[in-house]
């Protein structure tokens, strides 16, 4: 495939007064407002797609002719829910996606919005507004889910208020603490009126939900949802009036227990159903891809090409009102277009963002900025490494409520008689200790925790899933110790301490929970990590994601939190050592 060669002879005629930068020639344009594919030419002045038409009339010798040698040039990909804070920042993130076809995304920032505070994020994502790549995010309406046991709240109404000035926050972040919300809890309903005030969707997070707590969501104001677990999930939230994200992704891939609903409604519509990804993590953008390798595997559970790439395309720009710029190949249309050999596996040969060309062959042309900087002001950590002494549970009773390890992210209540020692617990075997500290050193709670890894020394995280505090856990106060301070000493980060030494380490430097490298140099962290926890015998499949969603209280059952653990079913600390 040839491209940036001059365009042999002018076709401009008095009826056309544009002028094209680019040409693209001998492709097969997939054309999803229609389902069609067609051998046309496609012309770009500036950012922006000018003229699609068998043979361009805005030709001229001066436009840069692209030669598709016959393959596909289909609209750039566009997740729908993208976490852009899996550990990498967001501009890595953008980086990495760009290469391989994602022109656009949505990030659901409710995780880094909480870690960085609501001036820090905004500072980030005002500088990520320039980027070639269609970048948009929420604002969360929760964060903390939970205010009466995870500390108070980080975003205001005049915080929100602040965002929704800014053309590229969509959004409220999906509503975690959807019981809450359903409940109509003041706090949230506020938030919410305030978001459709200014004309702003809201992200569901509805996973399990009853048909009236759906039906009272819907009520509310929640436009979306991306929890979806099989075909009668899908079809339940379209009912009401939901927009319906496929997720398949590193978190849970859900789209192979979705397809008895696409197969139900494939001969109405499939408008009101997206491709989404829920995140990927660092070392799967390397070997899987991102949504491209999402659209593969649609089509590979039987969705047509063209609709596999209609839903990561057109129906994510409809869901947000932007597909008078993105979602298709159309003139007027932002220049978001890849060319690729397949649609069973649509990896772009080349990529064009905002009408250049952005990547050739999964490599950038060029970075697209410099990395953010550390912490950029946000919230800090100010408490004090804590002490080897202060890293044990007294001992109440001869058995206690473990946090016992399920999945990836699901766990479960087990009341286990637990070894006592001078008047403290003295977990072994399967079972460690976990503590959880706020920022400021004000709050701690402590728990037990089952499943993780046996004989583990001390792990340290700043990255602790929506309540943006250290969480420390093993069974050698010692280690305990020397993983937090660690942390500490980086500025944030995940540690791991044996027998008295760090084993591993991973500096985390943007608010705590994002690497400031690049998508590689973030795995490559990832896997020292991983394979130090495998070599004490840690099974999981993603250790480290398990660990840091342990404070997460929008997940069943058992949470540990500032207060103690928590039980998302019952909705209330149920121990506090």
């Amino acid at each position: 495939m040839a491209y940036g060669g001059p365009c042999p002879q002018s076709r401009s005629n008095r009826r056309s007064r544009m002028q094209a930068d680019y040409l693209i020639q001998n492709g097969r344009v997939v054309n999803v407002y229609s389902g069609e594919v067609l051998e046309q030419e496609v012309a770009i002045a500036g950012r922006r797609i000018i003229e699609v038409a068998d043979r361009a009339e805005s030709a001229t010798p001066r436009s840069k002719v692209i030669d598709a040698a016959g393959d596909f040039v289909l609209p750039g990909f566009f997740d729908a829910h993208a976490h852009a804070d899996l550990f990498y920042n967001p501009l890595a993130y953008s980086e990495r996606v760009l290469a391989l076809g994602t022109t656009g995304f949505f990030n659901d920032g409710h995780d880094l919005a909480g870690a960085l505070g609501p001036e820090a994020f905004l500072e980030l994502f005002d500088g990520l507004a320039q980027l070639p790549v269609s970048l948009y995010t929420g604002v969360p309406a929760a964060a903390p889910p939970h205010p009466e046991v995870e500390g108070g709240e980080i975003w205001g109404l005049t915080d929100l208020e602040r965002a929704f000035r800014r053309d590229y926050v969509l959004s409220l972040s999906e509503v975690t603490p959807f019981s809450r919300l359903a409940q109509g809890a003041p706090d949230l309903t506020a938030k919410l009126e305030l978001a459709r005030s200014h004309g702003r969707l809201v992200e569901g997070h509805t996973t399990g939900a009853s048909p009236a707590k759906l039906n009272r969501l819907a009520a509310a104001g929640v436009s979306s949802c991306h929890e979806s677990l099989n075909s009668e999930d899908v079809l339940r939230r379209l009912r009401l009036g939901y927009h319906v994200m496929l997720r398949q992704g590193s978190i849970r891939q859900d789209l192979p227990h979705l397809m008895g609903a696409v197969r139900t409604l494939e001969t109405y519509d499939l408008s009101r159903l997206m491709l989404v990804s829920d995140g990927i993590f660092p070392d799967h953008l390397l070997s899987w891809g991102n949504m491209d390798w999402v659209v593969a595997q649609a089509v590979a559970l039987g969705i047509a090409p063209v609709r596999a790439i209609q839903m990561a395309s057109l129906n994510p720009a409809r869901y947000f009102r932007l597909d008078h710029l993105l979602g298709g190949i159309a003139p007027g249309r932002l220049a978001h277009l890849l060319i690729a050999p397949s649609l069973e596996r649509p990896t772009p040969r080349l990529v064009m963002a905002s009408g250049r060309i952005a990547a050739v062959d999964g490599a950038l042309r060029q970075p697209l900025g410099r990395p953010p900087a550390a912490n950029l002001g946000s919230r800090p950590f100010t408490l004090d490494p804590p002490r080897a002494e202060g890293l044990r549970i007294p001992a109440a009773s001869e058995t206690a409520p473990v946090i016992s390890i399920v999945n990836q992210t699901v766990t479960q209540r087990e009341d286990l008689l637990i070894p006592i020692r001078d008047g403290f617990y003295a977990p072994q075997g399967e079972v460690m200790a976990a503590f959880l500290f706020s920022r400021d050193g004000a709050h701690q709670g402590r728990g037990l925790v089952k499943g993780f890894c046996p004989c583990l020394g001390g792990l340290a995280s700043s990255a602790a899933h929506e309540a943006h505090g250290l969480l420390v856990a093993g069974q050698d106060p010692g280690d305990m110790a020397l993983a937090a301070a660690e942390v500490l000493s980086m500025g944030g980060g995940v540690a791991l301490a044996q027998g008295g030494q760090v084993r591993a380490r991973l500096p985390l430097g943007l608010g705590g929970i994002c690497s400031l490298g690049s998508v590689e140099q973030t795995a490559r962290g990832l896997e020292r990590m991983h394979a130090a926890l495998r070599e004490l015998g840690c099974t999981l499949e993603y250790p480290l994601w398990t660990f840091v969603f342990l404070p997460f209280t929008s997940v069943l059952r058992l949470r540990i939190t500032y207060q103690g653990v928590f039980d998302v079913r019952e909705g209330r600390v149920i121990w506090a050592p």
